[in-house]
């Protein structure tokens, strides 16, 4: 007897979904939550030590954080890890049941910082390898501008105003500094290469500070990673605001550059954040 063509798709079908099932998980399961994680090596490790830290997955001993996908060694709810651009991640976390996004990036997207489901331990070993700092050009670390700078930046309002303002998305670094010195001379502009946010707000807390010693603040805000340390070397900026000391390293050895770090300021530690799934209960509904 001839099948009907109703039979016939009906069974194409049921094959095609269980292919789709197959294919979506490892060891023929349906892959659970979906996780989006920062794709770059500076930003998956820690994305992934964050999610072992919850009991969510198991890594390699070794790994680290140059840990990548390949290093997952056990993981119990079957998670899709998808890695995206770290910047991409805030306008793509209704379409995951999970993201973990930089400080900066949820702040720059509106992401109310303090529905973070965890963040990364600011006493861990990220908060000193990825603190941000003040950058200047080599040999300027101790000039009175330099210097006025830092301990402006440096200070128990500065920390509090963290503390207040960014939910755990941005933690000091610091400790307090001195008293800043007095502005001397024709040359009483300190001119700062920023990124919006968090680090031009934190600057525009101390121009008033740094006004009563003699000094004006000058803030250029910059959209992307690679002008600020350019127009630095350039001399067009005094110190810039918006990396981490990696990211510097790495800039320095792949430009032949010498910025240098004068100071560290605040860890923005990564955050894990709901996206379709409001709690890390709901991975085993999934």
């Amino acid at each position: 007897m001839k099948k009907s063509i109703k039979s016939i798709l009906a069974a194409g079908i049921a094959t095609a979904a269980v292919v789709a099932l197959v294919g979506c998980g490892g060891g023929g399961e349906a892959a659970g939550a979906k996780v989006a994680v920062p794709s770059d090596p500076t930003n998956e490790g820690r994305a992934l030590l964050l999610l072992q830290d919850q009991g969510l997955i198991s890594l390699n001993e070794d790994a680290g954080l140059t840990a990548t996908v390949n290093d997952i060694i056990d993981n119990p709810n079957n998670l899709e890890i998808i890695e995206m651009e770290a910047a991409a991640i805030p306008s793509a976390i209704a379409d995951v049941d999970f993201a973990i996004i930089n400080g900066n990036y949820a702040i720059g997207a509106g992401i109310d910082t303090a529905t973070a489901l965890a963040n990364e331990d600011p006493a861990g070993d990220a908060a000193q390898i990825y603190a941000n700092i003040i950058a200047v050009a080599e040999g300027e670390e101790a000039t009175p501008k330099t210097q006025a700078l830092v301990n402006a930046l440096c200070t128990q309002e500065v920390a509090d105003y963290i503390a207040a303002t960014y939910n755990g998305a941005v933690v000091a670094a610091f400790s307090t500094s001195g008293d800043i010195p007095a502005a001397a001379g024709e040359d009483t502009t300190i001119k700062v290469g920023a990124s919006p946010a968090p680090h031009a707000e934190i600057l525009a807390l101390v121009a008033d500070d740094l006004a009563a010693a003699g000094w004006t603040l000058e803030v250029v805000e910059f959209s992307d990673y690679i002008q600020p340390n350019v127009a630095l070397t350039e001399g067009e900026l005094d110190a810039n605001y918006f990396q981490h000391i990696s990211y510097l390293d790495d800039y320095n050895a792949e430009n032949g550059t010498t910025i240098a770090s004068a100071a560290l300021i605040h860890f923005e530690p990564l955050g894990l954040y709901p996206g379709k799934t409001a709690t890390l209960e709901g991975l085993t509904t999934l």
